[in-house]
């Protein structure tokens, strides 16, 4: 089976390729001379874009604080093209895909931009790489893109599995691996890697993000702080829903190898459950 999938990957030729909109950003947010009109001007083309970027920029998740902005060139000026870049894609990708047959794809992601915010948050508390910062929230963003790959190219098959597997005691990246060979990490991983012209970094973190948090002892690079925002996500009510939570405990001893505090966490846990309940509404606009 897992030869299967990759092939379609490979052949399928359907599967959806990142909007224009979003490329034209890269490539215009990567230009060292770059001009915060022009970054305007691209999401302009799309107005119903534009004024969700607006509503969602003046959320908790992005920065928003008491004055709120009605101007899309004051949201691109007050929050930087990079986190404009970060909210383009919040709001486009649900809708790249069809609806999914297995799953209702609000609750995926609901949980997806719970776990983008968190792996950015702890990215820039710990103080990893000004690289890895630009990023981490697209690794939370995309880190389970495989479970909506997996619907796409065998939809019938997904939603039979998951149904089965309601009751077990192992986790869906575990059941995943014995029924087809391959985990959505892995797919997801591989898809990316074929369509999406998206950072290595990017893709590797994904790829790995139902490992330990800190197998190799080096806890502070991008890929074990996505495992960690994962995990924190589905402890704290923001799973993605498909199954039963994954119940897996933070790594003995992972606060301390991060230099956190139980205290910053909590704070950050209840931001993000604040900035969740605030952009769902717009999430839910697709």
């Amino acid at each position: 089976m897992k030869e299967k999938l990759i092939a379609l990957i490979e052949m399928k030729g359907d599967l959806p390729p990142l909007p224009d909109i979003l490329m034209n950003l890269e490539i215009k947010i990567n230009d060292p001379d770059c001009d915060i009109l022009e970054v305007s001007g691209i999401i302009e083309t799309e107005p119903v874009l534009s004024g969700r970027l607006i509503k969602l920029s003046n959320s908790v998740l992005f920065g928003g604080g008491r004055e709120k902005t009605e101007d899309l060139n004051d949201a691109v000026m007050r929050l930087g093209v990079k986190m404009v870049l970060d909210m383009a894609y919040t709001l486009k990708l649900p809708g790249l895909f069809k609806k999914a047959k297995a799953f209702d794809q609000f609750h995926f992601w609901t949980h997806s931009l719970g776990v983008a915010y968190l792996t950015r948050s702890l990215a820039h508390m710990v103080k990893v790489s000004p690289k890895e910062i630009e990023f981490a929230y697209l690794c939370g963003l995309m880190h389970d893109i495989g479970i909506i790959v997996f619907d796409y190219l065998i939809p019938d098959k997904y939603s039979e599995f998951l149904q089965q597997i309601k009751s077990s005691d192992l986790t869906l990246a575990e059941n995943e691996a014995g029924t087809f060979g391959i985990t959505h990490a892995e797919l997801g991983a591989r898809f990316m890697e074929k369509w999406w012209p998206v950072s290595p970094g990017l893709v590797e973190a994904v790829r790995a993000h139902h490992g330990s948090p800190g197998d190799d002892g080096n806890t502070k690079n991008i890929g074990h702080l996505l495992t960690t925002a994962n995990l924190l996500a589905n402890q704290n009510g923001f799973g993605h829903g498909i199954v039963p939570e994954d119940t897996a405990p933070l790594e003995y001893g992972i606060l301390d190898k991060l230099d956190l505090d139980s205290e910053e966490l909590e704070i950050l846990i209840e931001n993000t459950k604040e900035g969740l309940e605030a952009a769902q509404i717009i999430l839910n606009s697709n």
